[in-house]
């Protein structure tokens, strides 16, 4: 494929470290793979299983320790209170979908590895709750790792099972997923980081995005659910930055939509989902680039 050939050979010209690359066209498939690691670290990417489970379970009714089904506007303080001390007012509006569009009140991020590296990781939620919100909830997008690790939190903590269980009955045995691993922070899944795939494994989860929930025709993920996380739910001004091949123009579930409706996920060091749907095409790239923005550089003009 053409499109592969360029893009490593810009990888190339500058210097960029890339592991492998997978483009899939109308169901026409072709890799290169440049260093084969048995299992690559998602970084932020894993955030999309996250959304995908939480979909899972809205679907199927299943219903929290109150007794109610859970749903998008489910609170969570509730819950959180049980585990964590000195949790704000402002906690009192945070919903599902407060968590999964990143809009509970903080201004920075926080939860990166370079947060967490010298924390003890099984007191991250007084951590956490001992940061002050910025803003109301509800009104303003921050992008941070603190969201995703509370949606496992509260999944654990009303369903009895880590949220990585779930996402391994429900969505990687069905698609043939067997080496993973993904570590935890303190009793719970990291939920936004640490999780590790090979790229096969990884073009998968892609798969489900591009194709609304389907492995080999097969609906794994609910289609009206993922079509939710790939459109846009709220604007993340922020985070824009014209000059790149894929500005962030607004967010999904966990996603990013940007131009010509492209929809993406990004992890640190460069790892990426892209769903190009208007050409049916889905690129999945992992490398080790610190600096991120030269790895869609390499698509410059290709995509």
């Amino acid at each position: 494929m053409e499109l592969i050939k360029k893009f490593i050979a810009n990888a190339k010209l500058k210097q960029v470290a890339i592991d492998s690359i997978v483009v899939e066209e109308n169901g026409k498939m072709e890799k290169c793979v440049i260093n084969k690691i048995n299992l690559h670290e998602l970084r932020s990417c894993g955030k999309v299983l996250i959304a995908m489970a939480y979909g899972i379970a809205i679907e199927n009714k299943i219903q929290c320790k109150n007794g109610e089904n859970l749903t998008l506007d489910t609170k969570v303080y509730t819950t959180l209170k049980q585990v964590a001390n000195n949790i704000p007012e402002q906690a009192k509006e945070w919903t599902i979908r407060t968590l999964l569009t990143h809009q509970t009140g903080y201004d920075e991020m926080y939860l990166n590895e370079s947060h967490v590296e010298n924390l003890d990781k099984f007191k991250l939620l007084d951590v956490v709750f001992n940061i002050p919100l910025k803003y109301a909830p509800n009104v303003h997008y921050t992008y941070s790792n603190v969201e995703p690790y509370l949606l496992s939190v509260f999944f654990t903590e009303n369903f009895g099972i880590q949220i990585d269980d779930y996402i391994n009955e429900k969505i990687l045995k069905p698609i043939g997923v067997k080496n993973y691993k993904w570590e935890k922070f303190g009793n719970y899944c990291a939920g936004a980081t640490a999780s590790y795939f090979n790229y096969k494994d990884f073009h998968k989860i892609g798969e489900l995005l591009l194709n609304y929930g389907k492995y080999n025709s097969k609906q794994i993920v609910p289609e009206n659910w993922v079509r939710e996380m790939v459109k846009p739910q709220v604007h993340c001004p922020d985070y824009y930055k014209p000059e790149r091949l894929l500005p962030k123009l607004d967010a999904g579930y966990f996603t990013f939509i940007s131009r010509d409706g492209i929809v993406f996920r990004d992890g640190s060091n460069g790892q990426y989902i892209i769903c190009d749907y208007k050409n049916n095409r889905l690129i999945t790239i992992m490398s080790s680039q610190e600096n991120m923005s030269l790895v869609t550089e390499c698509l410059r003009n290709l995509i």
